[in-house]
This record gives structure tokens, C-alpha cells and sequence, in this order.
């Protein structure tokens, strides 16, 4: 409240260094223009400033002086000067004027509130009065001012004056029940440079303020407001944002610099139609609040002291800085990450094939190769079917062999687990078909080997690429060897594929691979830009890993903070690999882009973004970020960003070293192949069960044909299968023909086991006539 005072600089300099742009003007009409006089003179009628005006007469004062100017000025008024009600009742007072020999001028624009409300008021009066008059005469007659007594119409007159309702000049009247207006409204009144003053919503003590004016319209004011305007652009030095132009000295004004803030403003500018006038801020800092001395510094400064109106360069949008300027939308979005140096290569392992499989898988081979060998060496000795005979040209031998003693098993084994060997290879007819009896010159017989059980066989071991010189022909041991096959197929494959990939993939020697790798390490030292949004980002975050970081960098002597980015890239660079430095990512893309022995490690520590920074409250915001809009959906800030990034001051230069593969091989753990291991331990069970069904059939056999006891023959089999030593057994002969009365076909003694002659015992080779 400034009434009663007549010089109001003083007051208007304390504002100003306030910076408070929002000014409440509550004084009557006449001191109105004054004090905006005034407060033009300070340089308080600027872009910032926005004036609201509380007399209700603010229409009719002369404010053409500041109609051009930048200052929002915001009042209200009761009545409209456009009206056809008012214009008719300042007919009507000019020609009552006339009548009694008076000339006014008066225009609609001039009518104070005061009049209008007295104009409605009377005509209130006079309309209670009318209704009295119809329904009864009205006696008039003087009243003594000594006496209290009331006129007998008055209590009815005023209770006319409350029910009443019509249209005047102030709007809609109406009372409430003390005799108050309600209902009524105020219009909203702007200056603009078009019309004047003009209406853009309204007020009303039932719903507050309502605007009428849309978005569109007022950024349509705006936006011709800044044609041929001239804004003061302030920034940093700071590749690839702005720099100076080479060489140094030999231009002015704009021209001394480039990069890509001058190119996006050049581009905003000639969207909206503004000038600009580049100006670097006298401390080279971006902005940060001081709590002790309670003030900003930077960029931020720049704004606040009203020196600039726009400020552009990697200024990162902040809730602090948000809190003192404003931002446009971001026209880059970013994250803090770390720049480190690259990687050096490691000198080849002498043992790195092996490292596709993890130690444990390898043991796990090894052992399921012993189990292996275990088992089939076991089974061979238990089924009937792998003991053969020594010695062909013997039709009745004393015993018999197997291939299958347990240094053999382990050979077949390994030659299984190299993709070695063979027993037999399919012929060509008629090649297939041998003489059963190599003792025999003249055999009445030939045989073929390739029985449909040895074709599958055959089939089975050429698809898992396996072979060797011992051929298992039980079921039981064929299952073995099938299940081991399959289990060194998956294996050696897995092994073969992933050995590639450890020979085609660089090893690094790779420190630190994120923050958490930093946070737990004390060799390495970090830092960030001191007073930068990095820094203030790790000092306020509540995560404990960010926390104990800034603790780290804070305590850190000789100090790990940088004056600048290109002192933080410079101490990485220099460092061998005993600094990082923490700086927004677009920053890293562009010195990776430039410095090949740099990199980026980890990814973004969080999201933010770089804008335009303009000061609280600017009317321009909207327009400016509609602009940065504009560009971005056409394309033009990529495009930008690919110029100052890529392509100019020697960007692209790592493109040849940054393609080159410096990812890692992970090796195979038993969570990849673990499920071979299943198939082959189930094989191994499936296995067993045949061998002991086969070797109970076998040994039922010969307790029959040798009229014995079925457990002392089981007991006696079993205890020569148990001893797992020797290769060869004793042929068990059947009785004589006197002893059992059986056979008298005079048939040959033949081996239980199925491996001297074609006995029903065992199914053998099928023999097949050949004429």
C-alpha cells in the first residue's frame, strides 16, 4: 500500500533488488501513472515485471505511453466502455447538459466507476419508488431532523430495492438479503500494443477468475511481441556448446564464436523472429546457490540480475535452478556417466582353451568319463553278448573273452570324447559278404555284418560322430556308448562354439566396469566439476553407494574436482588409468568421439535433460519451447548434434577403433549344460536295468540246459562278474546225451554266451545264403 506518498523510487530500487516481478499496485487512479513513470525510470518496466492494478478506474487513464512497452499490466473494471447501456446513458447526460446550457466531453472511456454506480443506484431507487407509487400515492412531506421518526414508505422501499433485478451499468444488479451486491462480475483487462486495453476473462466471487483469452492467443501476442526484439543470449565457453572461432581476435559480436548453442538459437531466432546478442558470463560458472551468502552465481546470476534474457549451453535442468529461473522443454537428454581410459589388451593365456568351460563343468566331465568307463566295463562283464570267442578257427573253446576289460573302456571312452575311430564302415555290395569261417577255405555260407540292429547302430554312431576300435553289441553297453555319445556331441559342440567365441572377442583389462566398482575401490580416484549439477547430484542423492562416492571425493586430497570438463578429461587422459571423471554423457560421447584412447564405462547414472534457461516467469517460455519443439519433431537438433559431435573439429576420428569388439566371452557353468549331465546319468540307469535283465535270461538259460539250481547258477555268474579282473572266462559246457537223455540231433557244444555259434541262446550274426 503506497497511498499517500509521492516519491516512490526508493520503494521501487528495494523491489527490484528483491527480484520480485510480481507487483501488486493498490492506490487510487490519479497516483496510478506516476508511480509507472517512476518505476520506468529504475528499469522496472521490463520483459519481468507484471503489474496488477487494483482501482477500478484503470480504463480510463492514458497508459498509451507504456502500450508498446514489454511490462504486463493487469487491472479490472465494472463496467464496459463498448457497452450499448453506457453509451446511451452518456447520451442522455450530454443532452440533459445541453438542455440546461451546458457542453461536457465525455466519452464511454472516461466514465469512472463511481458515476456508474451512482447512475445505477439512483435508477435502483427510482424503479423501488415507480412500484410504491403504482400501488399507493405517495405524500410527501418534511421530516424534522430533531425527531425520530421514520417515513412510513421507507422499510418498503428499501425491501422494493433488494427483490429488484435488472441489467445497468455495472453489470447485473442484485441484492442479497443484507443489501449487498451479489452476482456480479469484474472483467479481467490487459494492456497489449493491438487494442489497448482489452478484456481476457473476468471475475466473479462465486467462481474466482475465469480467462477467456485462449493459449493460442496469447502465444500469438507474445510471438508478435518479439519480432525485431533483441535478447541478450549469455553462455560459457565450453566445446562443443560455443567456442571461439578461429583465430582468435579476428572477428566481433556474434561472429567471434561457434558451436552448437549458437547454431540452436540462430534456429529459434529464426522461428520467432527475434535478434540476439551473444555474451559470456564474467565467472564461467553455470549456477549454483551459495547457503551461506544465500545467492546464486553463473548463469543463474546473469538471469536473476536481469543482465540476459536468455541462457543457453550444457546448462543441466535442475529442482534447485528450477526453483530460481525458468527452462524450457529439454532439447538434449542426457545422463551422468563415467570417463575413463580404454581398456589395455591382455597377452594371450597360454592355457585359454580352457576357458569356454568353467572349472566345475570341466571336473564334472572328467568324472562323468570315469563313470562311464566304470559302467560299461561293469555291464560288459554282466551281459552274455560281449564275450566272444578267442579263437574262430575253435568251434569249441575252453573260455571265452571280452574287449571290454576296463583300460579298454576307458580308451573307448576318450576316443569317443575326441570324435575318433571306427569298427566297421558300410561296404558296397557285394563286397558286404564275408565267410563266417575264416579257418575254412570253402565255406557253404557267407555272412553280412549289416543286420538291420548294426545298421541302426552304424546310423546311430555317424550322426553323433563318434567311433572306435571296440564295438559294443549288447543292448545294454550299446546303450551306454549311445548315451555317451550323445552327452560328448552336446559337449564338444558347446565347447567348439564357445572356444570361437573366446578366440574372436579381444580380452580387456577391465578395472571398472560401473560406479558400484568405483564406490568399492580406493586405487582409483574420481571427481566430477566442482559447483556443477554432477556434484550436487552425488551430494543430495540418498543412495548409499552415491553417498559414500561423494564422501570419498570429498575427503580426497589433493582434491578430485575439476574447474571444467576439459581439466577432468585432461587428468583421465593423463592419469594411466588412476582417474575417472564423472560428467553428463553427451560431453563423453564428444571427447570418445576425439580422444581414442578414452571410453565410456557403465551407463547412466540417471536421467536429465539440457534447456534453454530464462528468467522466472518469463512470458516467453511458452513461444521459446514451442520452437525447440518445432526442431526437434523436423529433425534439426540431430541434425545439429551430428554436425558439432561428429563431423566438425575432427570429430569421428575413433570411428575405426570403437567398431572393434571388445565385448567378453562368458564360459559355460553346469546351469548351461547341466541338463546333458541328466540325459547321460539316465542313459546310465536305463543301462543297468538291461544289463541285469539280460544277465538274469542268460544265466536262467544255462541253469536249464545244464540242469542246475537257478541260484547257484546266478550266485556263480555273479561272483565271476564281480571280480572285475581278467578278460576271459571258462565256457560252460551243456550235459552229455547219456546224462541228460535230451537232444539227439548230435548238435555241437555251443558258448551260453552266443559268441561261438549260432546258439538259441544268444541272437548272433544272421547268416544269410548266398547262392
Amino acid at each position: 500500500m503506497v497511498e499517500n506518498q509521492f516519491y516512490f523510487r526508493p520503494l521501487l530500487k528495494q523491489i527490484q533488488t528483491s527480484s520480485e516481478s510480481h507487483i501488486l499496485l493498490d492506490v487510487s487512479a490519479d497516483r496510478v501513472l506516476e508511480i509507472l513513470r517512476q518505476a520506468k525510470e529504475v528499469k522496472m518496466m521490463e520483459d519481468y515485471q507484471s503489474y496488477v492494478i487494483t482501482t477500478l478506474d484503470l480504463h480510463t487513464i492514458d497508459l498509451e505511453e507504456f502500450r508498446y512497452g514489454r511490462t504486463n499490466i493487469t487491472g479490472f473494471r465494472m463496467i464496459d466502455p463498448n457497452s450499448a447501456a453506457l453509451k446511451n446513458a452518456v447520451h442522455d447526460w450530454e443532452f440533459g447538459e445541453r438542455r440546461s446550457g451546458r457542453r461536457i466531453n465525455i466519452s464511454p472511456g472516461t466514465v469512472k466507476t463511481e458515476a456508474a454506480l451512482m447512475y445505477d443506484a439512483v435508477h435502483a431507487f427510482a424503479q423501488a419508488l415507480d412500484i410504491i407509487d403504482r400501488s399507493e400515492p405517495i405524500n410527501i412531506r418534511p421530516l424534522s431532523c430533531d425527531v425520530p421518526e421514520k417515513w412510513k414508505h421507507g422499510f418498503q422501499l428499501i425491501s422494493y430495492m433488494k427483490v429488484r433485478e435488472f441489467p445497468g451499468l455495472t453489470n447485473y444488479i442484485q441484492f442479497d438479503q443484507d443489501g449487498r451486491r451479489k452476482e456480479f462480475e469484474l472483467d479481467v483487462i490487459e494492456l497489449d500494443s493491438r487494442e489497448g486495453f482489452s478484456k481476457t476473462g473476468f471475475w466473479s466471487p462465486r467462481s474466482g477468475v475465469n480467462y477467456t483469452r485462449t493459449e493460442s492467443q496469447k502465444l500469438q501476442i507474445i510471438t508478435e511481441s518479439l519480432q525485431n526484439k533483441t535478447f541478450i543470449v549469455s553462455s560459457r565457453l565450453g566445446a562443443p556448446f560455443l567456442m571461439e572461432k578461429e583465430p582468435k581476435g579476428s572477428f566481433t559480436g556474434n561472429d567471434r564464436y561457434e558451436g552448437f548453442s549458437m547454431d540452436l538459437i540462430d534456429e529459434v531466432s529464426k522461428i520467432l523472429g527475434f535478434k540476439y546478442v551473444f555474451e559470456l558470463v564474467p565467472d564461467g560458472r553455470y549456477g549454483s546457490f551459495d547457503a551461506k551468502t544465500k545467492k546464486w552465481d553463473g548463469l543463474v546470476k546473469q538471469l536473476l540480475d536481469k543482465k540476459a534474457d536468455l541462457a543457453i549451453c550444457d546448462l543441466t535442468i535442475t529442482y534447485a535452478r528450477r526453483q530460481a529461473v525458468d527452462f524450457t522443454m529439454p532439447f538434449m537428454n542426457l545422463g551422468i556417466s563415467i570417463l575413463y581410459s580404454k581398456p589395455v589388451k591382455q597377452p594371450p593365456n597360454l592355457f585359454s582353451f580352457l576357458s569356454p568351460l568353467s572349472v566345475d563343468v570341466w571336473i564334472y566331465m572328467a568324472t562323468a568319463y570315469l563313470g562311464v568307463s566304470v559302467v560299461l566295463f561293469v555291464l560288459a562283464r554282466l551281459t552274455p553278448y560281449e564275450w566272444n570267442n578267442p579263437h574262430p578257427c575253435n568251434p569249441e573253446p575252453e573260455e571265452l573273452e571280452t574287449q571290454f576289460n576296463l583300460l579298454n573302456c576307458m580308451w573307448f571312452a576318450i576316443g569317443s570324447l575326441m570324435q575318433q575311430g571306427c569298427d566297421f564302415l558300410p561296404k558296397v555290395t557285394p563286397s558286404e559278404w564275408r565267410n563266417p569261417h575264416p579257418c575254412k577255405q570253402d565255406p557253404e555260407e557267407l555272412e553280412n555284418i549289416l543286420e538291420m540292429q548294426n545298421i541302426i547302430w552304424h546310423n546311430c554312431g555317424s550322426l553323433m560322430q563318434q567311433g572306435s576300435d571296440i564295438a559294443p553289441k549288447a543292448v545294454s553297453t550299446r546303450m551306454v556308448a549311445g548315451m555317451w555319445w550323445f552327452f560328448t556331441l552336446i559337449m564338444i559342440s558347446s565347447y567348439t562354439a564357445n572356444l570361437a567365441a573366446f578366440l574372436t572377442v579381444e580380452r580387456m583389462d577391465v578395472t571398472i566396469e560401473s560406479a558400484e566398482d568405483l564406490a568399492k575401490q580406493t586405487k582409483i580416484k574420481y571427481g566430477a566439476v566442482s559447483g556443477g549439477s554432477t556434484a550436487a547430484f552425488f551430494k543430495e542423492s540418498n543412495f548409499s553407494t552415491y553417498q559414500r562416492m561423494w564422501s570419498f571425493m570429498e575427503s580426497a586430497k589433493p582434491s578430485v574436482f575439476a574447474k571444467s570438463n576439459s581439466e577432468g578429461v585432461e587428468r583421465v587422459s593423463k592419469g594411466k588409468r588412476g582417474y575417472a571423471f564423472l560428467m553428463e554423457s553427451t560431453s563423453i560421447e564428444y571427447v570418445i568421439e576425439r580422444q581414442c584412447d578414452l571410453t565410456q564405462v557403465g551407463g547412466l547414472l540417471d536421467s536429465k535433460g539440457y534447456g534453454i534457461a530464462l528468467p522466472l516467469s518469463s512470458p516467453y517460455r511458452t513461444a521459446v519451447s514451442g520452437a525447440v519443439l518445432k526442431l526437434q519433431e523436423a529433425g534439426k537438433l540431430h541434425m545439429l548434434k551430428t554436425r558439432w559431435w561428429k563431423e566438425k573439429h575432427g570429430g569421428g576420428s575413433c570411428k575405426e577403433e570403437k567398431s572393434s569388439s571388445v565385448e567378453s566371452a562368458n564360459e559355460l557353468g553346469l546351469a548351461n549344460v547341466g541338463g546333458v549331465f541328466v540325459v547321460l546319468i539316465s542313459g546310465m540307469g536305463a543301462a543297468a536295468i538291461v544289463a541285469v535283465l539280460e544277465f538274469l535270461w542268460a544265466t536262467k538259460k544255462v541253469a536249464v540246459e545244464e540242469r542246475s539250481s537257478f541260484k547257484a547258477t546266478l550266485m556263480e555268474e555273479l561272483r565271476f562278474a564281480l571280480k572285475c579282473r581278467g578278460s576271459t572266462k571258462p565256457v560252460r559246457k551243456p550235459a552229455s546225451k547219456e546224462d541228460s537223455g535230451g537232444d539227439k540231433s548230435g548238435s555241437k557244444p555251443y558258448d551260453k554266451y552266443g559268441t561261438v555259434n549260432k546258439s538259441a541262446l544268444i541272437p548272433q550274426e544272421v547268416y544269410v545264403k548266398k547262392k
